[in-house]
């Protein structure tokens, strides 16, 4: 199943009402793996996941950035407390 296009993957501007914060993630997750989880929920316009410099591993948390506030919405309702690479997920509104 293909999934809506992303506009980009990476930093930028991610405060608006359409942006949700992903927690609890594993280490090794990156921007493509947290694009796969969420595309299902429509089309997505930017995805970001916070990196350790020196190590280049993941902080355990990015932002999901979608077109629509509706597929956001969505999103959260059903994937807050998702288990996923073995770890339970929390999925909310980020705050600006």
């Amino acid at each position: 199943m293909r999934c809506g296009g992303m506009g980009s993957v990476g930093s930028g501007d991610l405060s608006s009402h359409t942006t949700i914060r992903v927690t609890n993630l594993s280490k090794e997750t990156r921007e493509p793996d947290l694009f796969d989880l969420f595309c299902s929920f429509g089309i997505i316009s930017r995805v970001h996941i916070a990196l350790d410099e020196e190590t280049g591993l993941g902080k355990g948390f990015g932002f999901v950035k979608f077109v629509e506030r509706q597929e956001a919405e969505r999103a959260i309702r059903i994937l807050d407390g998702y288990c996923y690479d073995d770890l339970i997920i929390r999925v909310e509104w980020a705050s600006g």
